[in-house]
Protein backbone atom coordinates (compact mmCIF):
# COMPACT_ATOMS: atom_id res chain seq x y z
CA UNK A 1 0.00 0.00 0.00
CA UNK A 2 1.33 3.45 -0.98
CA UNK A 3 0.77 5.39 2.26
CA UNK A 4 2.23 8.52 0.68
CA UNK A 5 -0.56 8.63 -1.90
CA UNK A 6 -3.14 8.29 0.87
CA UNK A 7 -1.56 11.13 2.86
CA UNK A 8 -1.92 13.29 -0.24
CA UNK A 9 -5.55 12.14 -0.59
CA UNK A 10 -6.45 13.12 3.00
CA UNK A 11 -4.53 16.41 2.74
CA UNK A 12 -6.15 17.55 -0.52
CA UNK A 13 -9.57 16.41 0.69
CA UNK A 14 -9.23 18.73 3.68
CA UNK A 15 -7.84 21.60 1.59
CA UNK A 16 -4.60 21.65 3.59
CA UNK A 17 -1.33 22.89 2.09
CA UNK A 18 1.90 20.92 2.43
CA UNK A 19 3.33 23.67 4.65
CA UNK A 20 0.38 23.46 7.02
CA UNK A 21 0.65 19.70 7.28
CA UNK A 22 4.42 19.44 7.89
CA UNK A 23 4.72 22.17 10.54
CA UNK A 24 6.78 20.72 13.37
CA UNK A 25 6.99 17.27 11.72
CA UNK A 26 9.24 17.37 8.64
CA UNK A 27 10.22 19.56 5.68
CA UNK A 28 8.03 20.26 2.65
CA UNK A 29 10.51 18.54 0.24
CA UNK A 30 10.48 15.51 2.54
CA UNK A 31 6.66 15.41 2.42
CA UNK A 32 6.68 15.77 -1.38
CA UNK A 33 8.89 12.70 -1.66
CA UNK A 34 6.61 10.77 0.71
CA UNK A 35 3.45 11.78 -1.18
CA UNK A 36 5.00 10.80 -4.50
CA UNK A 37 6.05 7.46 -2.99
CA UNK A 38 9.64 8.33 -3.77
CA UNK A 39 10.85 8.04 -0.17
CA UNK A 40 10.17 5.43 2.49
CA UNK A 41 9.29 7.45 5.60
CA UNK A 42 9.64 6.05 9.10
CA UNK A 43 6.49 4.90 10.87
CA UNK A 44 6.64 7.70 13.45
CA UNK A 45 6.60 10.41 10.74
CA UNK A 46 3.71 8.66 8.97
CA UNK A 47 1.75 8.44 12.23
CA UNK A 48 2.31 12.13 12.99
CA UNK A 49 1.20 13.19 9.51
CA UNK A 50 -1.88 10.95 9.58
CA UNK A 51 -2.83 12.06 13.10
CA UNK A 52 -2.76 15.68 12.01
CA UNK A 53 -5.09 14.66 9.18
CA UNK A 54 -7.43 12.92 11.62
CA UNK A 55 -6.43 9.40 10.58
CA UNK A 56 -4.01 6.71 11.67
CA UNK A 57 -2.03 4.02 9.90
CA UNK A 58 -4.05 1.13 11.29
CA UNK A 59 -7.35 2.67 10.11
CA UNK A 60 -5.88 3.35 6.68
CA UNK A 61 -4.66 -0.24 6.39
CA UNK A 62 -8.07 -1.55 7.50
CA UNK A 63 -9.85 0.63 4.96
CA UNK A 64 -7.49 -0.54 2.25
CA UNK A 65 -8.22 -4.16 3.20
CA UNK A 66 -11.95 -3.44 3.13
CA UNK A 67 -11.63 -2.05 -0.42
CA UNK A 68 -9.85 -5.22 -1.49
CA UNK A 69 -12.63 -7.39 -0.03
CA UNK A 70 -15.36 -5.28 -1.64
CA UNK A 71 -13.67 -5.53 -5.04
CA UNK A 72 -13.41 -9.32 -4.71
CA UNK A 73 -17.07 -9.53 -3.76
CA UNK A 74 -18.06 -7.20 -6.60
CA UNK A 75 -16.38 -9.18 -9.37
CA UNK A 76 -17.75 -12.37 -7.82
CA UNK A 77 -21.28 -10.94 -8.06
CA UNK A 78 -20.65 -9.84 -11.64
CA UNK A 79 -19.29 -13.23 -12.72
CA UNK A 80 -22.24 -15.01 -11.10
CA UNK A 81 -24.67 -12.58 -12.81
CA UNK A 82 -26.04 -11.31 -9.49
CA UNK A 83 -27.13 -7.98 -10.94
CA UNK A 84 -28.84 -6.48 -7.87
CA UNK A 85 -25.91 -7.26 -5.58
CA UNK A 86 -23.44 -5.98 -8.17
CA UNK A 87 -25.43 -2.74 -8.45
CA UNK A 88 -25.39 -2.28 -4.67
CA UNK A 89 -21.62 -2.72 -4.52
CA UNK A 90 -21.15 -0.38 -7.47
CA UNK A 91 -22.91 2.35 -5.51
CA UNK A 92 -20.96 1.59 -2.33
CA UNK A 93 -17.61 1.60 -4.12
CA UNK A 94 -18.54 4.80 -5.96
CA UNK A 95 -18.79 6.51 -2.57
CA UNK A 96 -15.24 5.32 -1.82
CA UNK A 97 -13.82 6.19 -5.25
CA UNK A 98 -11.88 9.20 -3.93
CA UNK A 99 -10.02 6.98 -1.48
CA UNK A 100 -9.56 4.18 -4.04
CA UNK A 101 -7.85 6.61 -6.42
CA UNK A 102 -4.89 6.75 -4.01
CA UNK A 103 -4.61 2.99 -3.47
CA UNK A 104 -2.98 0.23 -5.53
CA UNK A 105 -6.52 -0.96 -6.39
CA UNK A 106 -7.32 1.98 -8.67
CA UNK A 107 -6.95 0.25 -12.04
CA UNK A 108 -8.57 -2.97 -10.90
CA UNK A 109 -11.53 -0.93 -9.67
CA UNK A 110 -11.78 0.91 -12.99
CA UNK A 111 -11.55 -2.37 -14.93
CA UNK A 112 -14.32 -3.90 -12.85
CA UNK A 113 -16.39 -0.80 -13.57
CA UNK A 114 -16.10 -1.57 -17.28
CA UNK A 115 -17.24 -5.15 -16.66
CA UNK A 116 -20.13 -3.87 -14.54
CA UNK A 117 -21.31 -1.49 -17.29
CA UNK A 118 -21.33 -4.43 -19.71
CA UNK A 119 -23.28 -6.58 -17.25
CA UNK A 120 -26.04 -3.98 -16.88
CA UNK A 121 -25.93 -3.15 -20.61
CA UNK A 122 -24.84 0.47 -20.20
CA UNK A 123 -23.07 0.16 -23.54
CA UNK A 124 -22.34 3.84 -24.25
CA UNK A 125 -20.92 4.26 -20.74
CA UNK A 126 -18.83 1.12 -21.30
CA UNK A 127 -17.41 2.45 -24.57
CA UNK A 128 -16.46 5.76 -22.96
CA UNK A 129 -14.87 4.01 -20.00
CA UNK A 130 -12.93 1.68 -22.32
CA UNK A 131 -11.37 4.75 -23.98
CA UNK A 132 -10.31 6.07 -20.56
CA UNK A 133 -8.75 2.72 -19.67
CA UNK A 134 -6.94 2.55 -23.00
CA UNK A 135 -5.15 5.81 -22.17
CA UNK A 136 -3.87 4.30 -18.90
CA UNK A 137 -3.07 0.75 -20.01
CA UNK A 138 0.68 1.43 -20.00
CA UNK A 139 0.43 1.52 -16.21
CA UNK A 140 -1.37 -1.84 -15.91
CA UNK A 141 0.09 -4.95 -14.36
CA UNK A 142 0.08 -8.13 -16.49
CA UNK A 143 -3.12 -9.29 -14.78
CA UNK A 144 -4.81 -5.91 -15.32
CA UNK A 145 -3.80 -5.88 -18.98
CA UNK A 146 -5.24 -9.39 -19.37
CA UNK A 147 -8.56 -8.23 -17.90
CA UNK A 148 -8.49 -5.12 -20.10
CA UNK A 149 -8.29 -7.24 -23.27
CA UNK A 150 -10.88 -9.72 -21.99
CA UNK A 151 -13.38 -6.99 -21.13
CA UNK A 152 -12.70 -5.35 -24.50
CA UNK A 153 -13.76 -8.63 -26.13
CA UNK A 154 -17.04 -8.61 -24.16
CA UNK A 155 -17.55 -4.99 -25.25
CA UNK A 156 -17.23 -6.14 -28.87
CA UNK A 157 -19.62 -9.05 -28.27
CA UNK A 158 -22.43 -6.85 -26.95
CA UNK A 159 -22.03 -4.74 -30.12
CA UNK A 160 -22.36 -7.93 -32.27
CA UNK A 161 -18.74 -7.60 -33.46
CA UNK A 162 -18.12 -11.31 -33.10
CA UNK A 163 -15.17 -11.73 -35.47
CA UNK A 164 -13.21 -8.94 -33.78
CA UNK A 165 -14.06 -10.41 -30.37
CA UNK A 166 -12.92 -13.82 -31.60
CA UNK A 167 -9.50 -12.43 -32.58
CA UNK A 168 -9.05 -10.78 -29.17
CA UNK A 169 -10.06 -13.90 -27.23
CA UNK A 170 -7.97 -16.24 -29.39
CA UNK A 171 -4.91 -14.09 -28.70
CA UNK A 172 -5.78 -13.98 -25.01
CA UNK A 173 -5.94 -17.76 -24.65
CA UNK A 174 -2.70 -18.20 -26.60
CA UNK A 175 -0.78 -15.54 -24.63
CA UNK A 176 -1.37 -16.71 -21.06
CA UNK A 177 1.49 -16.24 -18.65
CA UNK A 178 2.77 -14.77 -15.37
CA UNK A 179 0.32 -16.80 -13.32
CA UNK A 180 -2.73 -15.73 -15.36
CA UNK A 181 -4.76 -18.60 -16.80
CA UNK A 182 -7.95 -18.49 -18.85
CA UNK A 183 -10.96 -18.72 -16.56
CA UNK A 184 -14.27 -20.42 -17.23
CA UNK A 185 -15.64 -16.99 -18.16
CA UNK A 186 -13.01 -16.51 -20.88
CA UNK A 187 -13.71 -19.99 -22.28
CA UNK A 188 -17.44 -19.26 -22.13
CA UNK A 189 -17.15 -16.06 -24.15
CA UNK A 190 -14.81 -17.74 -26.62
CA UNK A 191 -17.35 -20.56 -27.06
CA UNK A 192 -20.04 -17.90 -27.55
CA UNK A 193 -18.20 -16.10 -30.36
CA UNK A 194 -17.22 -19.41 -32.02
CA UNK A 195 -20.92 -20.28 -32.02
CA UNK A 196 -21.84 -16.93 -33.60
CA UNK A 197 -19.19 -17.16 -36.33
CA UNK A 198 -20.26 -20.75 -37.03
CA UNK A 199 -17.25 -22.69 -35.80
CA UNK A 200 -19.32 -25.25 -33.86
CA UNK A 201 -16.45 -27.66 -33.24
CA UNK A 202 -14.44 -24.99 -31.45
CA UNK A 203 -17.57 -23.77 -29.67
CA UNK A 204 -18.11 -27.27 -28.25
CA UNK A 205 -14.42 -27.60 -27.32
CA UNK A 206 -14.29 -24.32 -25.39
CA UNK A 207 -17.80 -24.87 -24.06
CA UNK A 208 -16.66 -28.09 -22.39
CA UNK A 209 -13.77 -26.23 -20.74
CA UNK A 210 -16.17 -23.54 -19.52
CA UNK A 211 -18.68 -26.10 -18.26
CA UNK A 212 -16.01 -27.92 -16.25
CA UNK A 213 -14.96 -24.64 -14.59
CA UNK A 214 -18.50 -23.44 -13.88
CA UNK A 215 -19.48 -26.82 -12.45
CA UNK A 216 -16.52 -26.73 -10.06
CA UNK A 217 -17.53 -23.20 -8.98
CA UNK A 218 -21.28 -23.99 -8.77
CA UNK A 219 -21.97 -21.12 -11.18
CA UNK A 220 -25.42 -22.44 -12.11
CA UNK A 221 -26.53 -19.67 -14.48
CA UNK A 222 -23.33 -19.81 -16.49
CA UNK A 223 -23.58 -23.62 -16.63
CA UNK A 224 -26.99 -23.24 -18.27
CA UNK A 225 -25.76 -20.52 -20.64
CA UNK A 226 -22.90 -22.80 -21.69
CA UNK A 227 -25.29 -25.71 -22.26
CA UNK A 228 -27.28 -23.43 -24.57
CA UNK A 229 -24.19 -22.66 -26.66
CA UNK A 230 -23.32 -26.35 -26.83
CA UNK A 231 -26.89 -27.27 -27.80
CA UNK A 232 -26.80 -24.80 -30.71
CA UNK A 233 -23.31 -25.98 -31.72
CA UNK A 234 -24.30 -29.66 -31.65
CA UNK A 235 -27.33 -28.71 -33.78
CA UNK A 236 -25.08 -26.94 -36.30
CA UNK A 237 -22.81 -30.01 -36.29
CA UNK A 238 -25.85 -32.24 -37.03
CA UNK A 239 -25.35 -34.14 -33.76
CA UNK A 240 -29.04 -33.91 -33.07
CA UNK A 241 -29.50 -36.35 -30.18
CA UNK A 242 -26.79 -34.71 -28.08
CA UNK A 243 -28.23 -31.27 -28.88
CA UNK A 244 -31.68 -32.41 -27.74
CA UNK A 245 -30.17 -33.83 -24.55
CA UNK A 246 -28.61 -30.39 -23.80
CA UNK A 247 -31.98 -28.73 -24.33
CA UNK A 248 -33.86 -31.17 -22.11
CA UNK A 249 -31.45 -30.38 -19.25
CA UNK A 250 -31.97 -26.68 -19.95
CA UNK A 251 -35.75 -26.97 -20.08
CA UNK A 252 -35.90 -28.81 -16.77
CA UNK A 253 -33.53 -26.47 -14.93
CA UNK A 254 -35.03 -23.28 -16.38
CA UNK A 255 -38.45 -24.39 -15.12
CA UNK A 256 -37.06 -25.22 -11.66
CA UNK A 257 -35.23 -21.88 -11.38
CA UNK A 258 -38.08 -19.85 -12.84
CA UNK A 259 -35.79 -18.52 -15.60
CA UNK A 260 -38.54 -17.75 -18.11
CA UNK A 261 -36.34 -16.00 -20.69
CA UNK A 262 -34.01 -18.99 -20.68
CA UNK A 263 -36.98 -21.35 -21.01
CA UNK A 264 -38.26 -19.37 -24.01
CA UNK A 265 -34.80 -19.43 -25.61
CA UNK A 266 -34.62 -23.19 -25.02
CA UNK A 267 -37.97 -23.70 -26.76
CA UNK A 268 -36.80 -21.51 -29.65
CA UNK A 269 -33.60 -23.51 -30.08
CA UNK A 270 -35.45 -26.83 -29.93
CA UNK A 271 -37.59 -25.37 -32.72
CA UNK A 272 -34.42 -24.55 -34.66
CA UNK A 273 -33.21 -28.13 -34.11
CA UNK A 274 -36.52 -29.60 -35.33
CA UNK A 275 -36.39 -27.26 -38.33
CA UNK A 276 -32.93 -28.55 -39.26
CA UNK A 277 -34.23 -32.10 -38.92
CA UNK A 278 -37.02 -31.27 -41.38
CA UNK A 279 -39.84 -31.46 -38.81
CA UNK A 280 -41.45 -28.11 -39.61
CA UNK A 281 -44.73 -28.72 -37.78
CA UNK A 282 -42.88 -29.63 -34.57
CA UNK A 283 -40.53 -26.70 -35.09
CA UNK A 284 -43.44 -24.28 -35.34
CA UNK A 285 -44.99 -25.69 -32.16
CA UNK A 286 -41.77 -24.95 -30.27
CA UNK A 287 -41.49 -21.44 -31.72
CA UNK A 288 -45.07 -20.85 -30.52
CA UNK A 289 -44.15 -22.16 -27.06
CA UNK A 290 -41.27 -19.68 -27.01
CA UNK A 291 -43.63 -16.82 -27.87
CA UNK A 292 -46.13 -17.93 -25.22
CA UNK A 293 -43.47 -18.14 -22.48
CA UNK A 294 -43.63 -14.43 -21.67
CA UNK A 295 -40.30 -13.27 -23.14
CA UNK A 296 -39.23 -9.97 -21.56
CA UNK A 297 -36.57 -9.17 -24.15
CA UNK A 298 -38.18 -7.50 -27.18
CA UNK A 299 -35.45 -8.60 -29.60
CA UNK A 300 -35.66 -12.26 -28.51
CA UNK A 301 -39.42 -12.11 -29.02
CA UNK A 302 -38.91 -10.84 -32.58
CA UNK A 303 -36.42 -13.64 -33.32
CA UNK A 304 -38.99 -16.26 -32.30
CA UNK A 305 -41.84 -14.44 -34.08
CA UNK A 306 -39.83 -14.42 -37.32
CA UNK A 307 -39.10 -18.14 -37.00
CA UNK A 308 -42.79 -18.83 -36.28
CA UNK A 309 -43.91 -16.76 -39.29
CA UNK A 310 -41.32 -18.35 -41.60
CA UNK A 311 -42.25 -21.94 -40.67
CA UNK A 312 -45.93 -21.04 -41.06
CA UNK A 313 -45.13 -19.85 -44.60
CA UNK A 314 -43.35 -23.08 -45.53
CA UNK A 315 -46.21 -25.08 -44.00
CA UNK A 316 -48.46 -23.09 -46.38
CA UNK A 317 -50.42 -21.60 -43.50
CA UNK A 318 -50.40 -18.24 -45.26
CA UNK A 319 -53.01 -16.53 -43.08
CA UNK A 320 -50.95 -17.09 -39.92
CA UNK A 321 -47.72 -16.32 -41.78
CA UNK A 322 -49.00 -12.94 -43.04
CA UNK A 323 -50.43 -11.96 -39.65
CA UNK A 324 -47.15 -12.86 -37.96
CA UNK A 325 -44.93 -11.07 -40.49
CA UNK A 326 -47.12 -7.95 -40.28
CA UNK A 327 -46.92 -8.00 -36.48
CA UNK A 328 -43.16 -8.49 -36.65
CA UNK A 329 -42.73 -5.44 -38.89
CA UNK A 330 -44.78 -3.32 -36.47
CA UNK A 331 -42.70 -4.49 -33.49
CA UNK A 332 -39.48 -3.88 -35.42
CA UNK A 333 -40.56 -0.36 -36.42
CA UNK A 334 -41.37 0.50 -32.79
CA UNK A 335 -37.96 -0.70 -31.60
CA UNK A 336 -36.09 0.55 -34.71
CA UNK A 337 -34.81 -2.97 -35.42
CA UNK A 338 -33.91 -2.78 -39.11
CA UNK A 339 -33.32 -6.46 -39.80
CA UNK A 340 -36.89 -7.44 -38.91
CA UNK A 341 -38.28 -4.61 -41.00
CA UNK A 342 -36.41 -6.11 -43.97
CA UNK A 343 -36.54 -9.93 -43.65
CA UNK A 344 -40.37 -10.31 -43.76
CA UNK A 345 -40.74 -8.45 -47.09
CA UNK A 346 -39.62 -11.36 -49.28
CA UNK A 347 -42.33 -13.60 -47.85
CA UNK A 348 -44.98 -10.87 -47.98
CA UNK A 349 -44.23 -10.22 -51.67
CA UNK A 350 -44.33 -13.96 -52.39
CA UNK A 351 -47.75 -14.27 -50.73
CA UNK A 352 -48.96 -11.44 -52.98
CA UNK A 353 -47.78 -13.42 -56.01
CA UNK A 354 -44.92 -11.00 -56.81
CA UNK A 355 -42.02 -13.45 -57.07
CA UNK A 356 -39.77 -11.28 -59.27
CA UNK A 357 -40.18 -8.33 -56.93
CA UNK A 358 -39.42 -10.60 -53.96
CA UNK A 359 -36.21 -11.86 -55.59
CA UNK A 360 -35.07 -8.34 -56.52
CA UNK A 361 -35.69 -7.26 -52.94
CA UNK A 362 -33.48 -10.07 -51.62
CA UNK A 363 -30.67 -9.15 -54.01
CA UNK A 364 -30.89 -5.36 -53.74
CA UNK A 365 -31.72 -4.89 -50.05
CA UNK A 366 -31.75 -7.98 -47.86
CA UNK A 367 -28.46 -9.63 -48.76
CA UNK A 368 -26.35 -6.41 -48.85
CA UNK A 369 -27.80 -5.41 -45.47
CA UNK A 370 -26.97 -8.79 -43.90
CA UNK A 371 -23.40 -8.75 -45.22
CA UNK A 372 -22.82 -5.11 -44.29
CA UNK A 373 -23.96 -5.59 -40.69
CA UNK A 374 -22.24 -9.01 -40.32
CA UNK A 375 -25.52 -10.35 -38.97
CA UNK A 376 -26.87 -13.89 -38.72
CA UNK A 377 -24.98 -16.31 -40.95
CA UNK A 378 -28.08 -18.53 -40.82
CA UNK A 379 -30.13 -15.77 -42.46
CA UNK A 380 -27.39 -15.12 -45.04
CA UNK A 381 -27.26 -18.80 -45.93
CA UNK A 382 -31.07 -18.99 -46.09
CA UNK A 383 -31.29 -16.02 -48.49
CA UNK A 384 -28.53 -17.43 -50.71
CA UNK A 385 -30.38 -20.76 -50.90
CA UNK A 386 -33.63 -19.05 -51.91
CA UNK A 387 -31.80 -17.16 -54.67
CA UNK A 388 -29.88 -20.24 -55.86
CA UNK A 389 -33.08 -22.31 -56.03
CA UNK A 390 -34.89 -19.54 -57.91
CA UNK A 391 -32.20 -19.22 -60.60
CA UNK A 392 -31.97 -23.01 -60.99
CA UNK A 393 -35.72 -23.07 -61.59
CA UNK A 394 -35.31 -20.29 -64.18
CA UNK A 395 -32.47 -22.17 -65.91
CA UNK A 396 -29.98 -19.41 -65.09
CA UNK A 397 -27.25 -21.71 -63.82
CA UNK A 398 -24.45 -19.12 -63.74
CA UNK A 399 -26.42 -16.98 -61.28
CA UNK A 400 -27.52 -20.07 -59.38
CA UNK A 401 -23.91 -21.20 -59.04
CA UNK A 402 -22.92 -17.77 -57.71
CA UNK A 403 -25.42 -18.01 -54.86
CA UNK A 404 -24.69 -21.69 -54.27
CA UNK A 405 -21.00 -20.77 -53.82
CA UNK A 406 -21.91 -17.86 -51.53
CA UNK A 407 -24.16 -20.16 -49.51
Amino acid sequence: MNVGSLIKYYRTKQGMTQSELVEGICSVPHLSKIENNGKEANEQTIDLLLNRLGANLKEVQQKNGMIEELLDEWIHNINYLQVDKARGLYERLSELSGFIAYTPHLYLYELYKLRYYLLVREIEEAKLHYKWLEKHKKNFSYQELYLFHYYHAICLIVQNKYRQANDVLDDLVLSQGEGVNASGDVYYHLALVKCHIEQPGYAIFYGKHALTSFTADYNIKRMLHTLMIMGISYTDSNIHEVALDCYKHLERNAEILGEMDMLALTYHNIGYLKQKMGNLAEARDYFKKALDSGIDDAYSYMVSLYAYAETSYYLEDYVVAKESFDQLKKNAARSNTKIYQILPNYYLYMMEGEEERAIRYLEDYTLPFLYDKELSFTDIRSVNKILADYYKKEGKFKEALQYTYME
